[in-house]
């Protein structure tokens, strides 16, 4: 059965991608000058929305009506985020069963489901909902299209489709691109599910695992782009707030160090751009036992002659 769940991720994968951009072409609106329109705006602020909140960047959180919602066990939270981040299509309750009870045999694992779901049912509302959040069948489950939710990897999905569809196809980034990165990268508040995990499910592991490490990506090749924008139009400040969200997430990445303290020193903070080089020195050298390549020390002797001089005058 484990077999069956792989092979079916791979096949879905494999036709969602198609099924994706035709979904988004559908949904997007467009300027005069062929620009998305910013229509993702309007939905990532989930304080301003009643129904069901999910926030699965950073810290695994989910409100209902702006109220925490409880769950009776862990598989219960992990259940939801799968059906949440994979709603484009219905789920076969033995794919599931396979998902999340990969061990037991098959009789155990389908009364572990239906209790997971009534647990879940219970905790969102379901029960007496004539709208309900989930979809039940005999046969499938799927969380509801037409639900009243609220998903923070959806809003993060679909402003980097909208920016990969215009300007992520080679073009100056337009202001329109320029707002679906920012919303993006503020709606990354973290890791997917981070601080998360079911200790006794290989099969949910290599998903969340998988999911984590394709998000994160995406959210640093993010803030790369934003942070060359902003230096090359000049905006030193926000490209350095860029590059300290970068070395937040990977401290170890040399080439964000000498980003800030490229921008750092544009902007006059001299001072600060040498010490950023001593902190990349340190971090070097506890992560990887390294010290800072060539052209990071190039940089921060450029830097730090400008800054000699300067004082001399």
């Amino acid at each position: 059965m484990a077999r069956l769940f792989v092979y079916t991720v791979y096949v879905v994968h494999r036709q969602r991608r198609k099924r994706d951009l035709l979904a988004l072409l559908n949904s997007l609106s467009f300027g005069s000058d062929g620009a998305p329109e910013p229509t993702w705006a309007a939905k990532k602020d989930k304080s301003q929305m009643a129904g069901l909140a999910i926030n699965l960047f950073g810290t695994f959180q989910v409100t209902l009506d702006h109220r925490p919602v409880h769950f009776a066990t862990e598989k219960c939270r992990a259940f939801l985020a799968y059906l949440a981040v994979e709603a484009e299509r219905p789920h076969r309750r033995e794919v599931l069963s396979d998902l999340f009870w990969p061990e037991q045999p098959e009789t155990a694992a389908r009364t572990n489901l239906r209790q997971t779901l009534h647990r879940l049912r219970s905790a969102v509302g379901d029960l007496s909902n004539s709208s309900p959040f989930l979809l039940v069948s005999n046969h499938d489950v799927q969380i509801n299209p037409a639900g009243k939710y609220w998903l923070d990897v959806a809003g993060f999905e679909t402003a980097l489709h909208a920016y990969q569809f215009h300007c992520g196809q080679g073009l100056p980034l337009c202001s329109n691109c320029q707002e679906a990165l920012k919303a993006a990268v503020a709606l990354y508040e973290g890791d997917f599910m981070a601080g998360f995990s079911l200790t006794d499910n290989s099969p949910f592991e290599l998903w969340r695992l998988a999911k984590r490490e394709h998000y994160h990506r995406q959210a640093m090749e993010t803030l790369e782009r934003l942070a060359q924008f902003y230096e090359e139009t000049a905006d030193f400040a926000r490209a350095v707030e860029c590059a300290r969200r970068l070395i937040i997430f990977e401290s170890w990445w040399e080439e964000y160090h000498r980003l800030l303290m490229r921008n750092l020193a544009h902007a006059g903070q001299r001072q600060a751009a040498l010490t950023q080089y001593e902190q990349c020195r340190q971090e070097l050298a506890k992560e990887l036992g390294v010290e800072p390549s060539a052209e990071t020390q190039e940089l921060y002797e450029a830097i730090r002659d400008l800054e000699s001089a300067a004082l001399e005058e």
